[in-house]
């Protein structure tokens, strides 16, 4: 009957109006991209001693995110007192990515546990990546109240942090 047919056009126009207008106001933001979810777990691997470190180890992510967008940045205090800032990225192949505290002496490192293409190979952060930062900064001073952040900045901008570790210290469990 008409009723119905002029009944069931109006509620496919609200919902379509509704699904449009959610769409838009999405496209209407600010333009920064969103934090990646990202669950990490951390571990300390020989506590309270010079070769003592700390495995990150990513648990769960909602996409993988690129290997060379992630930064890990570590703010300690020097052996002269001073608040100290290491970053690096994690695609760093100078010490850093592709290896471990067991063959580098590097502050940070990182093990890409990589995505096997058929005979491509890819290198993304995602599950199963562990990064590794010792609980001795490189001038030798023992971490005490040291925080390590992780970010994700994929292209010029601020970037988004997507973990934070405070009150880190060499000889305390976490």
């Amino acid at each position: 009957s008409p009723v119905i047919a002029t009944i069931l056009m109006v509620a496919i126009t609200v919902v379509l109006s509704g699904v449009i207008y959610v769409w838009a106001s999405s496209l209407a933001e600010t333009g920064k991209l969103g934090v990646p979810r990202v669950t990490f777990d951390i571990e300390n691997q020989e506590l309270g001693t010079a070769d003592g470190y700390w495995a990150i180890t990513v648990d769960q992510t909602e996409a993988e995110l690129a290997t060379a967008a992630v930064t890990v940045t570590v703010l300690y205090t020097n052996t002269e007192g001073v608040r100290t800032s290491y970053a690096t990225l994690l695609s760093n192949t100078s010490n850093v990515y592709g290896f471990n505290p067991a063959n580098s002496d590097a502050f940070v490192t990182f093990v890409d546990k990589v995505e096997d293409q058929g005979s491509f190979k890819e290198s993304t952060f995602g599950i199963g990546d562990q990064i590794f930062v010792r609980t001795h900064a490189p001038d030798g001073q023992s971490l005490t109240d040291a925080t390590i952040r992780i970010t994700y900045q994929p292209g010029p901008g601020e970037g988004s942090v997507i973990k934070t570790y405070t009150d880190l210290e060499f000889n305390k469990i976490v």
